[in-house]
Order: C-alpha cells, then structure tokens, then sequence
C-alpha cells in the first residue's frame, strides 16, 4: 500500500510526498475544493470548509462528493491518509458535545477547518471518529494519518485508542501496517541498533548504511517500504531546493507497486500516482501512473478567493 515521507531542503522549506496504491475502480486525480465547500460526513450532517484545499481525490460511483485521500490547504497545512487495518478503534455511533467524522472525511476537517498542526492538535480531543460508511463505499476503512506545516511541525494520528493523541515522527516516513512505533523498532532492528528507540544513533545507522553501499530491503511489505525510504531519508545528506522533486520521486518509484494489466480485473492495488506538495510554494505535483510527466498546480490565491465550487483536473 501507500508509502509518505516529510522532508526539509537545505534552505529549510518543507515537503510532503507519497505513493497512492489504494485500490479503487474510480481514478485518482487532483481536485480542488473551495471555501465554504459542503461536504457529506457521512453522519446526519455535513460540515463547511473554510480553507480552500487541493490533493489527490476521486469521485466515488454513485456518490457526489469528492473523497480526498491527500491534499494542501491555502495556509500550508498538509495532510494524508494511509490505510492502518488491524490496529484501528472507532466508535460505533456519534458521541454528544464531540465533532463526530467518519474516517474518510477526517482529511477535510483537518485541511478545511486548520491552517496549522498546533492548530489541530488543539481541536482533535474533541473528535470522534465514527465507524459509518461515506458515500459509496461498501466498508469503514481503517486509517492513520500524516500531518505538516510550512513550520516543519509533523506528526501522525493512529486511532488505536478511541481518544485521539498525535506523535511526532522523528523518522518522517509513514507506510501502512504496523503502528509508527513498531516500524521505528523495525528501523532500529534492520539497521542494528539497539534498542526500540529513535535516536541520533539510528540516523548514524542509516548514513553508515548507504556510506558502505548495503543492501537495502525490497518487496511491497509496509515494513521493507518503510525501512528503505528511512535509510534514504536520513541517510542521504540535505537536498538542495533543486535536487528534492527528483529525488523524492526516485526514492518513490523504488517503493512503488507495479501495474500488472492482466490482473487488473481482479485487484486495483498498484501505484496509482506519485505526488510532491510544496508546502511553502503551496503547489501539488502529481504523477499518475500511465505518465512520464509530473504535473504542477499552484494553490494561488485567486483559486482560494474566487473560485467557488471544486474542480475535478483530468486523471493524466
């Protein structure tokens, strides 16, 4: 499934990277959603955005909202889901006095309600993730989620408890399954450090690592996806403005399921599209899978103050 990274250049301007690999049978494309967009929750009522938002979505069948999976707001807030079976705690029905979502709309709020991660993180006792199905979905997926600002505060949200908490992630790379602190003391292990702690041992570990040109791990298991893109994260030394996008989508592509056209009847699950936000900038590059060619769209600030009604951009 999908694989993220955060990731800050030489001259500290942040970004936020991933893979799409969930399966779906409607395409993923970038979408644009405005201020005071209303969207579905999923429960007896809808909410409003107040911050225009741009990311990677699709239109699920017979649905007429958009279903975002990733995107950027117009303050630079960034955030992304990625699929977390197995590990999840929801409740079952809307809780009085809290802000009840499903987990497919929790992305909106986040990018439609905040301009920071402090800013959520002020907000996110008081929500309630809700085991309900959105839309056109057969099923309640379970999710955790990555969060960053033009600050560089990151962090990620794993509903293993039915409180929400935030952590922050000193590796900055999420996959899916396990939990965050079991892939960091699969890091630790793999580079041969001791203990289950993220340390500056563990980044020493992975320079080390790529200095003596080991073997990295390969293979779609979140683990071994996980494990690469760390070692090259923290590995490798700062990238300079210029290097980032081509590198983050080389780091990418070695960690991108392959699309295999005789299977595809029976299972979407392969690299839809590789994506870039610069959070600084406020742009999203997006990569599908059946192009050489990287797209580029600015949030300005006109779309954000006249454009009112969302815009669905092609899928290539």
């Amino acid at each position: 499934m999908c694989t993220s990274l955060t990731y800050t250049d030489t001259t500290g301007q942040p970004y936020f990277a991933r893979t799409m690999d969930f399966p779906t049978t409607t395409p993923w494309r970038p979408i644009f959603l405005p201020r005071g967009y209303s969207w579905p929750t999923g429960l007896s009522f809808t909410r409003q955005t107040r911050y225009a938002i741009l990311g990677g979505g699709r239109l699920p069948q017979n649905f007429a909202s958009c279903l975002m999976a990733d995107g950027i707001n117009e303050a630079g807030l960034a955030c992304a889901e990625l699929y977390l079976p197995h590990a999840v705690h929801y409740h079952s029905d809307e809780q009085p006095g809290t802000v009840n979502l499903t987990p497919q709309g929790f992305i909106n709020w986040v990018l439609g309600e905040h301009t920071s991660v402090t800013d959520v993180l002020t907000d996110l006792a008081n929500v309630t993730l809700v085991a309900k199905l959105w839309g056109g979905d057969d099923q309640v997926y379970p999710f955790h989620w990555s969060l960053c600002d033009r600050s560089g505060h990151s962090v990620v949200i794993e509903p293993t408890t039915k409180l929400l908490t935030a952590q922050v992630n000193p590796s900055g790379v999420l996959t899916n399954t396990p939990v965050l602190a079991r892939h960091l003391a699969n890091l630790n292990h793999y580079l041969g450090v001791t203990g289950s702690q993220f340390s500056a041992t563990t980044v020493s570990a992975a320079k080390n690592w790529l200095k003596q040109q080991r073997p990295l791990p390969t293979g779609p298991l979140p683990t071994d996806r996980f494990i690469r893109t760390a070692i090259h994260r923290l590995g490798t030394a700062t990238l300079t403005p210029e290097q980032v996008k081509p590198t983050l989508l080389s780091w990418l592509a070695e960690v991108s399921l392959p699309y295999v056209p005789e299977r595809e009847s029976l299972s979407h699950n392969y690299t839809h599209y590789r994506s870039i936000i610069d959070l600084q900038a406020t742009t999203y590059h997006f990569m599908p899978r059946h192009s050489a060619q990287v797209r580029t769209i600015p949030l300005t600030k006109t779309m954000s103050t006249t454009w009112h009604v969302p815009f669905i951009y092609r899928a290539n």
